[in-house]
C-alpha cells in the first residue's frame, strides 16, 4: 500500500530547482485543510510559511497554518526535484494537485511489517519520518489506531485522511517578518 511509503521512505535526492512563477489565486493553508475533501484531485495554489524542509534533500516542504499547529506537506513532483534551502521560514506559493492519503488498520499493519523488516536490517531505533513527528514508531502506530477508532465512532469512517500537495512549482513570496 502506498500510504506506508509516506512514513517509511526517505525523501529522495536533490535535483533541478522548481522555482517558477505561480500566478493563480492562492488559498491559505487553513482554506485547504478546512475544505480538503472539496479540493482533492484538483490543481490548486496554496500560500503559507515554510516551517522546514525534509532533511533528505528538500523533497518535502511543510507549510504551517496561520491559526493553529496544523501543517500541509508539499512534495516535489514533476520537473523540479527539490525545494531550495532558502525557502525555510519564508512564505511560499506552491502550485500542485491536492492528494488524500488514507490510513486504515491494514495500512498500520503494513507499516508495522515494513518497520520490522527495517529493524532486521538496520537494528533498533530505525529513523523514519521527520523530526516534527511523534517520537517513536510504536507511539505513532498507537496514535493512529486511537484516532481511527475515534473517527469510526464519530463519523463511521474507519480511516484517517491526511492531505498533501504534489507540487508542480513554487515561488518564494516574501520573508517571514522578524
Amino acid at each position: 500500500m502506498a500510504t506506508a511509503s509516506i512514513f517509511l521512505a526517505s525523501c529522495g535526492s536533490k535535483a533541478d530547482s522548481g522555482q517558477a512563477a505561480v500566478a493563480d489565486e492562492a488559498l491559505t493553508v487553513d482554506n485547504v485543510l478546512d475544505n480538503a475533501e472539496k479540493y482533492v484531485g484538483d490543481t490548486i495554489v496554496v500560500e503559507g510559511e515554510c516551517s522546514h524542509l525534509c532533511k533528505h534533500g528538500g523533497r518535502k516542504a511543510f507549510l504551517v497554518s496561520a491559526k493553529d499547529d496544523r501543517m500541509l506537506r508539499a512534495e516535489a513532483a514533476g520537473a523540479f526535484g527539490a525545494f531550495e534551502k532558502d525557502a525555510i521560514h519564508k512564505v511560499l506559493r506552491v502550485k500542485g494537485v491536492l492528494v488524500e492519503d488514507r490510513i486504515d488498520e491494514a495500512a498500520v499493519k503494513k507499516m508495522e511489517a515494513d518497520y520490522a523488516k527495517l529493524e532486521e536490517v538496520h537494528g533498533e531505533n530505525v529513523e523514519v519520518g521527520c523530526e516534527s513527528e511523534i517520537n517513536t514508531f510504536a507511539a505513532r502506530m498507537k496514535d493512529y489506531r486511537n484516532k481511527i477508532a475515534e473517527r469510526q465512532a464519530k463519523e463511521g469512517k474507519a480511516y484517517l485522511s491526511f492531505y498533501h500537495i504534489d507540487a508542480e512549482s513554487y515561488e518564494i513570496v516574501k520573508s517571514e517578518k522578524k
